[in-house]
């Protein structure tokens, strides 16, 4: 049976041949010595290439039948050597594609291919969802016998993956803010902690790679918009005869310049504050965000069970909501976070991945309400998973814009998607002994170009 796509084909053919045949004229803006190549490195990555006669830019149409349905974004620059990455793609599945050249205007149409991705590599664990409502890509490292970086989709299946030969641990990642490669951190913090722990970036492809090392690196680390890493680390210093484990802010320029811009002593005391297990580290930082307009980092320090906003300019600690120094009282009535990894911070609103305050082997997520005003803390929503999970370490909350919530329980190996209501909708769970690392949630795995609209075709 021929469908209306395939005679339409076929007619586009026959329309371009007696151009060509009738003219001797080519369009030197039609896709020619097209060919695609699953990456050798990740097999869930296809590189696209075609040429042209004349430089031009184009993108990919993409999808598991000949009614494609997917894009790229287009190039960014006129090239006539183009190669175009698809992302998002699934082990062992066939792909069509097609490339299109344009002027922005018309779109020029490239013959269609097929290509089949490759078999995801032995170690990778497998992953169970129930439900249906997370339609975002999770970017996460997953760690257990193999340790590796990961983006998930929403049907629990993974579409990239990376793994490298040392034996450390991977706590965060994320894709860049260029839009052109993963970073992630390659650290130990259980146990005795390294100085050959890096900063690693990962070209999409596989195709490179390249670390920053940084001594002594902690659970989490940012991107700015500049391209601007920040990470956490240890610091080591000597009290009074005794080596502290405090911790800082370690800040990467686009030239490779590290800077120390905030350390635990620049807000908090040992003589007065005490923390509560000096052997794991003073303050233990364990998560890291930076809001941009406000030019301020948030560190979560476990510890100390409390949470700090930092000034980046001044070092200076401009709040605190916990249990060291603190800024802020808890009202009545209020659950208080215990041992706490990741949060959000929303205008005056806090999500907490509360790890041990509930008592037992049960974490929860804490949300409170921050009177600047008066300073108090006041606690408007919980929730604990059913059945009841605990994540010791690691844990990250995200609440979208439409009241929705997503909650990375690490630890025990579960995610979890929450209607506005509260409902649990969405959950996926990862084979016994591994566990989740940090994540974060991209709509789209391309950030480079701009998708093409508009065009009509030729």
């Amino acid at each position: 049976m021929i469908t209306r796509v395939e005679v339409a084909s076929v007619v586009a053919g026959l329309g371009l041949c007696l151009c060509a045949c009738g003219s001797a004229e080519v369009n030197p803006k039609r896709p020619s010595g097209i060919t695609a190549e699953v990456s050798p490195k990740i097999v869930t990555v296809v590189t696209v290439r075609w040429t042209t006669a004349e430089p031009s830019v184009g993108y990919v149409e993409y999808g598991q039948t000949r009614d494609l349905g997917s894009l790229t974004p287009t190039e960014t620059a006129p090239t006539v050597n183009h190669a175009v990455l698809l992302l998002g793609l699934t082990a062992d599945t066939a792909y069509f594609y097609r490339p299109v050249t344009s002027d922005g205007t018309v779109g020029v149409v490239g013959d269609t291919g097929s290509v089949t991705t490759g078999s995801l590599p032995l170690g990778l664990p497998s992953l169970t969802v129930t439900g249906a409502g997370q339609d975002q890509f999770i970017v996460v490292p997953i760690l257990g016998a193999n340790v590796s970086v990961t983006i998930i989709n929403g049907k629990g299946q993974i579409v990239w993956y990376y793994t490298d030969e040392r034996q450390l641990d991977f706590y965060r990642t994320r894709l860049s803010v260029d839009g052109k490669s993963l970073i992630y951190n390659a650290a130990k913090i259980s146990g005795t902690s390294t100085v050959a722990s890096e900063l690693v970036r990962v070209e999409l492809d596989g195709s490179q790679t390249s670390s920053i090392p940084i001594p002594y690196l902690a659970h989490d680390f940012v991107e700015h918009a500049d391209g601007t890493l920040a990470a956490l680390a240890l610091e080591l210093r000597d009290e009074s005869g005794t080596e502290l484990r405090g911790n800082k802010i370690v800040e990467v320029a686009k030239d490779g310049t590290q800077e120390t811009v905030w350390t635990t002593w620049d807000c908090f005391d040992p003589a007065t504050i005490a923390g509560e297990d000096i052997a794991q580290g003073w303050g233990f930082a364990n998560a890291l965000d930076y809001h941009p307009d406000e030019d301020a980092y948030y560190v979560s320090l476990r510890n100390f069970s409390s949470i700090v906003r930092i000034n980046r300019q001044s070092r200076s600690c401009e709040w605190v909501l916990g249990l060291a120094k603190p800024t802020f009282a808890f009202a009545s009535g209020s659950a208080r976070f215990l041992h706490e990894h990741q949060f959000q911070v929303l205008g005056n609103h806090i999500l907490v991945m509360d790890n041990d305050g509930a008592g037992g082997h049960t974490s929860r997520v804490l949300e409170y309400e921050l009177d600047t005003t008066n300073a108090v803390a006041k606690q408007v929503w919980s929730y604990t998973a059913s059945p009841a999970v605990y994540t010791f370490v690691l844990g990250e909350p995200l609440r979208f814009d439409d009241g929705s919530t997503f909650i990375n329980w690490s630890a025990a190996g579960q995610m979890e998607r929450l209607n506005p209501a509260g409902i649990s909708i969405w959950k996926l769970n990862t084979a016994a002994g591994y566990v989740f690392g940090f994540h974060t949630l991209v709509d789209t795995l391309y950030s480079a170009g701009t998708l093409p609209v508009g065009l009509s075709g030729s």
